[in-house]
């Protein structure tokens, strides 16, 4: 069976995901994707600047690890302006991620919806099953 990395799922009146990954740095992975790939149209990119990234949570929960690891994505997306397309974690512990995201410059880039402003804790829980893990995120927009 393919594991899809992410699925849109309707939320009243922000923008939300489910992503999926047989490991959980797979899925911090595809995460990252998702939430990316919802405001940009990644289909003709490639080549790009790559940044090396050290998150911490403040405790070992990796909930809150991802949403740390998502919000300092946006953060640099938008203070860098750069559309982040591949991804990919070095190392993952409790309470710390090592990472790589690699994007181009979003100046000129079409908008598929409007951007997210943040990652947010609402309903936020990782799943694990016989299939792998799972996490439904909801975007703030």
């Amino acid at each position: 069976m393919v594991v899809p990395r992410y699925k849109v799922v309707t939320h009243t009146a922000d923008s939300a995901i489910i992503a999926y990954g047989v490991t959980l740095p797979e899925l911090f992975e595809n995460a990252a994707f998702g939430m990316f790939d919802l405001v940009f149209d990644f289909a003709e990119l490639g080549g790009g600047e790559e940044l090396e990234e050290v998150v911490e949570g403040a405790d070992s929960d990796n909930p809150e690890l991802l949403v740390a690891w998502l919000n300092q994505l946006l953060f640099l997306a938008e203070t860098q302006r750069l559309a982040f397309y591949r991804f990919r974690i070095v190392h993952l512990e409790p309470g710390k991620l090592e990472g790589t995201a690699a994007g181009v410059s979003s100046n000129g880039l079409e908008l598929r919806s409007t951007p997210i402003k943040a990652v947010t804790y609402h309903d936020l829980a990782i799943v694990e099953d016989a299939d792998g893990f799972s996490v439904r995120i909801i975007f703030d927009v």
